[in-house]
């Protein structure tokens, strides 16, 4: 199943933005991001390329995931995330961030005693 664009929610999002956390369709992607100077500059992942990469949801096991949810230790499709992480204000204070399939590695000096 596709992802479809977060702003006219009509045409399949192709990009998401790291600052804004929304998926984009490229039209609207030009148009929010030409907005202005710093909207030019965030950093934007194309889809298809993320969701080869990412695991799938632990809930629907369907969809690629794109947000890990630090209290559940989760990841969650989009359509999984918001129900569950709305059903309570507990749950709405969780932490989750975007899952953009960026590697993170410790630098040797972390290691030093």
């Amino acid at each position: 199943m596709r992802e479809m664009c977060d702003v006219c929610e009509k045409a399949p999002a192709t990009v998401i933005c790291c600052a804004d956390e929304a998926a984009l369709c490229a039209k609207c992607d030009i148009e929010v991001h030409a907005a202005n100077k710093l909207a030019s500059k965030h950093q934007r992942l194309l889809l298809q390329s993320l969701s080869n990469k990412l695991p799938p949801c632990d809930i629907c096991q369907e969809k690629a995931s794109f947000i890990f949810c630090v209290e559940d230790r989760a990841l969650f499709c989009r359509d999984c995330d918001e129900p569950i992480h709305s059903a309570s204000r507990l749950f709405a204070n969780h932490q989750r961030f975007l899952a953009t399939g960026i590697r993170v590695a410790l630098t040797s000096s972390c290691f030093s005693v």
